[in-house]
């Protein structure tokens, strides 16, 4: 684990605001090394935003705080959980883990997760550090490995940070916009701002969206959705804290941008509306003509 004098210098050169920030973003990616290392990673799909900081934005990316992930195993959910949790059994390049009792660990029907003590040299108290693993369903996309993206930190770590299972891009934002319309977090806002500045198959979000929210008994609802942009309550600090000193985003625009730029969820094809329309899961075979249609890789183009 890099030094507090290390942690310092990492945050002077990257612009971070928040130093206790900075040293959960290490720890991240020395847990992800660990998990290659103890045969987790190959079990799981990356996601959220660590996901996109760590593969797809780089710096431009918000600090993250947690680890999430899609379970893309035949594992059985009980064994996966085992192996994830005995993943803290012994200590990993200066990192000593507390996993606590089997309230700091869960196995329910929708997913699996902990939250690890993780202590270092300069840190005898630690932080907690939140792992969730969902098993909603599996990746609809087919799953990469992808590179993380440089960072100051990498020279200091002693290895070379491993490339991760991660979910396609489009898959990604489709989990983003799945979580916006369930509940409101400036985090989410900020994702899907920033994931504007990059090309993605539109259709091919929209699709995925649909079917996400589907399978939790939901819809994909644009009007909705923006009404949940536009929650007057976003806690503003609690993204200036996960920024740069020279990022200062303007939380009206931050909202018109992505009204603006998601409005392509409102243009529904036929089969998304049917699909839209069968509120209640009546007719699951529609669920399969989504499946049937989808677009099996990342390149711009309909449906």
């Amino acid at each position: 684990m890099l030094t507090s004098n290390q942690l310092r210098k990492v945050a002077a050169r990257t612009g971070a605001r928040d130093l206790s920030k900075v040293e959960i973003d290490v720890i991240l990616t020395m847990l992800l090394q660990m998990f290659e290392e103890r045969g987790v990673l190959p079990h799981v799909a990356f996601k959220g935003g660590t996901m996109l900081r760590k593969v797809v934005f780089g710096s431009r990316g918000r600090l993250s705080t947690d680890l999430d992930f899609t379970l893309n195993s035949a594992l059985a959910p009980d064994d996966f959980t085992l192996l994830l949790v005995s993943a803290f059994d012994a200590p990993f390049r200066g990192l000593d883990f507390d996993i606590g009792d089997r309230k700091s660990w869960y196995l329910v029907d929708n997913g699996c997760g902990a939250t690890p003590i993780v202590r270092h040299e300069d840190n005898p108290v630690g932080v907690a550090i939140k792992l969730e693993v969902s098993m909603r369903e599996k990746p609809f996309l087919p799953v990469e490995r992808r590179p993380q993206l440089p960072h100051v930190a990498f020279g200091m770590l002693g290895f070379e940070p491993v490339e991760v299972p991660s979910l396609a891009y489009e898959e990604a934002l489709a989990e983003k916009i799945r979580a916006a319309s369930q509940r409101w977090k400036i985090r989410d806002l900020y994702d899907l701002s920033e994931s504007l500045s990059r090309p993605f198959n539109q259709p091919l979000v929209r699709r995925l969206a649909v079917l996400k929210l589907r399978s939790q008994g939901d819809v994909l609802d644009y009007g909705h959705l923006t009404e949940r942009i536009r929650h007057p309550s976003y806690d503003v600090s609690d993204l200036l804290n996960l920024l740069r000193k020279d990022q200062r985003p303007d939380l009206d625009q931050l909202i018109d941008r992505v009204t603006r730029g998601f409005r392509f969820l409102a243009d529904l094809d036929e089969i998304e509306r049917l699909a839209v329309a069968d509120q209640y899961g009546r007719q699951p075979e529609l669920t399969d003509q989504l499946l049937r249609q989808l677009v099996t890789n990342t390149q711009a183009g309909p449906l």
